[in-house]
C-alpha cells in the first residue's frame, strides 16, 4: 500500500516538475484525473479469467498424466541403479578393482543422467505451463484493456493505475518526452 501511495504522489508531482522546467505556455491540465482498477480483483471476479484459468487445469491434468508415466519409467530406472549399488557394494558379484571401479563410474553417470533428466523435465513443464497460460489469458486480457482504455475516454480519465501493482494501465494522449528530458540532463 505505501508502494502503491509513493506512485500516486510522484506521479502527481511529475506534472509540476516538468512544468517548472519548460519554458512557455502551460502544456499540462490544472488538474490531472487519476483512476485506479484493482487487477487482482478483475481477475477473480471477470468469469473469463476463470474460465482460462479452469481450461489450464484441465490441460494441466493432462500433462499431470503424462508425467506419471515418465515418473514411473524414471523410477524403474532408479530402482534398477539401487539394486546394482548395492550388489556391488556387498560384493555379492566378485568383480575385479578395475570391474567394480568401471560399474561404479557407469552408475554414478546413471545418477547424473537421471537427475538431468527430472531437472529437465520439471523445467519444460513449468515452461509449457507458462506459455499456455499466456496463451489463454492473452484475449482476455486484451478485452480488459481494451475496456480500460475505453473507460478511460469515455470519462476523460488522464491516467489510470493498477492499484494492485501501481503499473499505469492507460494514458490518455501520452506524449513521449524522452528527449525533452535527456536535453534537460545534459544541461544539469
Amino acid at each position: 500500500m505505501k508502494r502503491f501511495l509513493f506512485t500516486i504522489i510522484t506521479i502527481a508531482l511529475i506534472p509540476a516538475f516538468i512544468q517548472a522546467q519548460l519554458p512557455g505556455p502551460n502544456p499540462l491540465p490544472d488538474k490531472l484525473k487519476i483512476g485506479v482498477v484493482n487487477s487482482e480483483m478483475v481477475m477473480q471476479a471477470y468469469p473469463e479469467f476463470r474460465r482460462a484459468e479452469e481450461q489450464l487445469g484441465r490441460e494441466v491434468e493432462g500433462w499431470r498424466s503424462e508425467r506419471t508415466n515418465w515418473e514411473a519409467q524414471m523410477e524403474i530406472m532408479q530402482k534398477d541403479l539401487i539394486e546394482r549399488e548395492k550388489k556391488l557394494l556387498t560384493g555379492q558379484n566378485t568383480f575385479s578393482e578395475k570391474r567394480k571401479m568401471e560399474l561404479m563410474m557407469q552408475l554414478d553417470s546413471l545418477k547424473v543422467t537421471y537427475q538431468e533428466n527430472l531437472n529437465r523435465q520439471v523445467g519444460m513443464e513449468q515452461e509449457r505451463f507458462n506459455q499456455r497460460r499466456m496463451e489463454l489469458l492473452a484475449e482476455v486480457l486484451e478485452t480488459v484493456n481494451k475496456s480500460i482504455e475505453e473507460i478511460g475516454e469515455q470519462q476523460g480519465f488522464d491516467l489510470i493505475l493498477d492499484g494492485a501493482n501501481g503499473n499505469v494501465v492507460y494514458a490518455r494522449d501520452p506524449e513521449d518526452i524522452t528527449d525533452q528530458l535527456l536535453i534537460l540532463l545534459e544541461n544539469k
